[in-house]
Formats: C-alpha cells, sequence, structure tokens
C-alpha cells in the first residue's frame, strides 16, 4: 500500500471541503441571479420562485467548480504526485459518479441541466463522471497506487459520502 493513515483524515476532509464548494457554486450562481437560497452540506435549496434558465444556470455552477477543482488536482498530482491533491481528484470523482447513480432515481445537477439543453436525463452525468473518472485513474498511475489503496479509498469514500448526506438531512 502507497497510502497510509496520516491520508484518511485528510482525505475525508477532501470529501468535506469538495461537497462545500460544489454547493457553494450553486449558491453563488443563484445568490448572483438574485434568488434566496438555503446552502446545506448536501444540498442547496431555491427558496424564490426560480425561472427554468436561472434553474439550468445555478445547477451547472456546482459541477462546473467540481471539475475545475479536479483539473486543477490532476495537474498537482501530474506535477508533484501529491497524494493531498489526489484527494480533491477522487472525491471530485466519486461525488458526480454517486450524484450521477442517483439520477435513477432523483435527476442530479447534471441530469437536469442536460434535459434543459435537450440532451437527455444522463449525457451529462455520463460525460463528466467518465471524465473525472479517467483523470482520477491517470492521477492514481502517477502515484503508482495499489489496488489495496484503490480498494480502502471506496470504503473511505462512501463512509465520508453518507456521513455529509446523513448529517445535512439534520442541518436543512
Amino acid at each position: 500500500m502507497k497510502l497510509k493513515a496520516p491520508f484518511y483524515p485528510w482525505f475525508v476532509l477532501a470529501f468535506l471541503i469538495t461537497n462545500l464548494l460544489h454547493e457553494g457554486g450553486h449558491w453563488l450562481m443563484g445568490a448572483a441571479l438574485g434568488l434566496e437560497m438555503k446552502f446545506g452540506l448536501n444540498a442547496v435549496t431555491y427558496l424564490s420562485t426560480t425561472e427554468a434558465w436561472q434553474r439550468a444556470l445555478a445547477d451547472a455552477a456546482g459541477p462546473l467548480v467540481t471539475i475545475v477543482q479536479a483539473v486543477i488536482a490532476y495537474v498537482v498530482v501530474q506535477r508533484s504526485a501529491s497524494i493531498k491533491a489526489f484527494a480533491f481528484l477522487y472525491a471530485a470523482a466519486f461525488m458526480r459518479l454517486v450524484a450521477g447513480l442517483v439520477s435513477v432515481m432523483h435527476p442530479n445537477d447534471e441530469a437536469r441541466l442536460g434535459m434543459y439543453l435537450g440532451l437527455g436525463k444522463w449525457t451529462l452525468p455520463v460525460l463528466v463522471a467518465a471524465g473525472l473518472i479517467v483523470l482520477a485513474i491517470k492521477g492514481s498511475k502517477r502515484l503508482q497506487l495499489t489496488w489495496k489503496d484503490h480498494l480502502l479509498c471506496y470504503v473511505v469514500a462512501s463512509l465520508a459520502v453518507s456521513i455529509i448526506v446523513g448529517a445535512d438531512r439534520f442541518i436543512l
């Protein structure tokens, strides 16, 4: 194993920060459009009436922030083999994959945006998740991570997301 125990608390923090940045993207766009909203760990709730185009822009802002985060993290991983940057890269990829899977029951940001743009429910979730997963795999190869590292990352990521989503239910 390449990743040691001190990595995992950082990894969990990267998931929390990733969620906050993602939801912050939604909130900032909504605020810029004059919308009243409530900010949470895993969701932004619109308190004012929205036009379809306003909702589309606000929906796009969260994933855009997450994609930018992933690209920056990927560049840092490639340049300096930073495991801390890898935590943010993995968190972005995992978050958008899980959000895409949830679209089966409740369309995520990319799914709603895709439907608004006439691209269908699955085009953007698949493209975004696949693109971020490719970056995470390339970052993993740069760090020469083992299958044990990947397995533990998956387990910790699953727990981190579960905790964040669960905690959000109590906050909102």
